[in-house]
């Protein structure tokens, strides 16, 4: 799916793809099938959708593309998605940009108030519901 993990694309077309209602959505997670799936379903949807394969090429990307929301998986190797969320939150260009953080674990309210205090907007477990976290897409990202 990545044509290699510095360059976060577009899935399905490798570049930026124009959609209906043009609000842009970065997807992160370090397993290629997850961000396939969350990219088709947010496509799907009318959303411009971007993906990074892990915290640092997310950085780079959100600074680039100043999205709308960050969809992050939590468990990736390097910076996780709680450490992804804090240095996104502490850049005084993105502290806006609303985080949902994804978890394979469901580390119950430890992780959500985790989660939490380092500025998400929300926390979701796998497998994700996709017509539910469309809905909080739509919600945050508005």
């Amino acid at each position: 799916m990545h044509e290699d993990a510095s360059t976060a694309h577009d899935p399905l077309e490798g570049g930026p793809r124009p959609t209906r209602n043009g609000t842009r959505v970065l997807v992160v997670d370090d397993d290629p099938m997850s961000l396939e799936v969350l990219a088709v379903a947010l496509l799907e949807h009318g959303f411009s959708v971007r993906t990074a394969a892990s915290a640092t090429e997310a950085l780079a990307e959100a600074r680039r593309l100043l999205p709308a929301l960050v969809l992050a998986d939590v468990l990736m190797p390097g910076i996780d998605g709680f450490q992804l969320c804090a240095a996104l939150k502490a850049d005084p260009q993105l502290s806006a940009v609303p985080v949902v953080l994804l978890s394979a674990a469901d580390g119950g309210p430890r992780d959500r108030d985790r989660g939490a205090s380092v500025g998400a907007a929300d926390y979701l477990t796998k497998p994700i519901d996709l017509p539910g976290l469309v809905q909080v897409v739509r919600r945050l990202a508005a």
